[in-house]
């Protein structure tokens, strides 16, 4: 009985030994090995998002908002407007495969804004605002708030404007500040600008007369410390010139802002917040070899200061390429004058892209749309551009157009008044900018407006 007693301890101390011996090998190879990475889960398919509109209206102003889907499947879009008072009942829209959906919407104050959300695919969206066909302005909706931005093209010299549109389509309050930066006085920071509240679902308006008079530049920095808001700027002059032009949520050393249309007269708006002169340079990109814009090579500008820089250009594609010496990042805008005396304005891109999405710039069928292409990179850019017809329109098929590098060229004129009121899909081999533009001529003059593309994301 002993004995195997014995026998049966002698066991369990071997299984024992054996078990320890085998969960040391183990750990010893999982520690060589790693742990297992898990499986990548599978990217979601379905896609949605949103666009903010600061568009402003009032005095009369028709507004509407285009919707273009460049994709291969219906999207549905919920279109929401905002003003000073309770929202309006939103509005739902399908916008078809590979078109143009025009959505007017009610613009009874100046600071009235339009929130559209997207369900199943991704549309762009941009807006047009009018006062009859001497006033005409155009401007890409924003993709995201965000809690910084700034604002180039502004003024108050006599007869002339600046309304600052800020829109909180959120469910939050938004406290915020204003500076308003000019050519030589100090940054305005007045006390009724400081701490302003947004509430929720509103756009409000900001006449920057009330607060600087006389200045033929005023650019407006909004600091948000609660919340996220979208802003953009109104230019209105006393005989009904209007112009729109989308801020800017961060500065940067370089630009390129196409123009097209205009009748020559232009401006480059240049922003800079350092506490220290800077200089900076621009370059003509054309269908004619680079050369420098308005004689602007290393020009000093001065701290926090706000100016405009003659550049003279043509009615062809042009692009202004701004850069800055040294490591200074600025904000900028250029101002452009149509066939008749409206302006249009753009504060172009930071950055290139290969696909481009360009809202329509007009509101009525008499308007001419014209569509500018600038490469300012070293390899020419073979462009394909397809436009995405309004429904139950027609349009001719797409074309190609070429672009040398650090040149310019246009969209045929024939191409596209085939389909008036319509976006344009820009599809590029080498990174570009692509800008839209209209003009409508009326009994005191012609409307003119320009509105830069929004870039097309991967997944789109």
């Amino acid at each position: 009985m002993r004995a195997t007693r014995r026998a049966r301890a002698r066991g369990q101390a071997a299984a024992a030994v054996a078990t320890v011996a085998a969960v040391a090998v183990a750990l010893t190879l999982l520690d060589r090995v790693g742990p297992r990475t898990p499986a990548s889960a599978e990217p979601g398919r379905a896609t949605s998002g949103a666009w903010i509109c600061p568009h402003g209206g009032g005095g009369g102003r028709e507004v509407a908002i285009y919707l273009a889907n460049p994709g291969a499947s219906t999207v549905t879009a919920r279109v929401t407007g905002l003003e000073g008072r309770t929202p309006q009942p939103s509005t739902t829209v399908e916008v078809p495969s590979r078109a143009t959906v025009r959505v007017p919407v009610a613009a009874d104050g100046e600071g009235a804004g339009t929130y559209v959300e997207f369900f199943g695919g991704w549309i762009g969206a941009g807006w047009v605002m009018s006062a009859g066909t001497e006033g005409l302005a155009a401007e890409p909706c924003a993709p995201e708030a965000s809690d910084h931005w700034w604002l180039v093209d502004g003024t108050t010299e006599l007869g002339e404007d600046d309304v600052l549109v800020i829109t909180n389509p959120f469910q939050a309050t938004a406290v915020l500040d204003v500076v308003i930066y000019s050519p030589e006085r100090a940054p305005v920071r007045d006390s009724d600008w400081t701490d302003v509240e947004v509430r929720p679902r509103r756009s409000i308006a900001l006449r920057v007369s009330e607060i600087v008079q006389g200045e033929a530049v005023t650019a407006a920095e909004i600091v948000v410390s609660v919340g996220r808001v979208v802003a953009a700027s109104n230019g209105v002059t006393k005989d009904g010139g209007l112009r729109s032009a989308i801020g800017s949520t961060e500065t940067s050393a370089s630009a390129v802002l196409p123009v097209i249309g205009g009748s020559g007269p232009s401006e480059l708006l240049v922003l800079s917040a350092a506490e220290s002169s800077i200089r900076f340079g621009a370059t003509e990109l054309s269908a004619e070899p680079p050369r420098p814009a308005g004689g602007l090579t290393e020009q000093d500008h001065g701290p926090f200061a706000a100016r405009a820089y003659p550049v003279d250009v043509g009615p062809g594609a042009t692009g202004i390429r701004l850069f800055t010496l040294e490591g200074a990042t600025v904000a900028a805008a250029l101002r452009a004058i149509g066939p008749g005396e409206d302006q249009g304005s753009t504060g172009g891109a930071i950055r290139p892209a290969a696909d481009w999405l360009v809202l329509p710039s007009l509101v009525g069928g008499s308007a001419e749309p014209a569509l500018a292409l600038v490469n300012d990179g070293e390899e020419d850019a073979e462009v394909r551009i397809e436009i995405l017809a309004r429904e139950g329109g027609a349009a001719a098929a797409p074309i190609t157009v070429d672009v040398p590098a650090h040149g310019a060229a246009a969209a045929p004129a024939a191409f596209l008044a085939s389909a008036p009121g319509s976006a344009v899909l820009v599809r590029s081999d080498v990174p570009v900018v692509a800008l839209g533009s209209a003009s409508a001529e009326g009994p005191r003059g012609a409307g003119f407006a320009l509105s830069l593309g929004v870039a097309v994301p991967p997944t789109a």
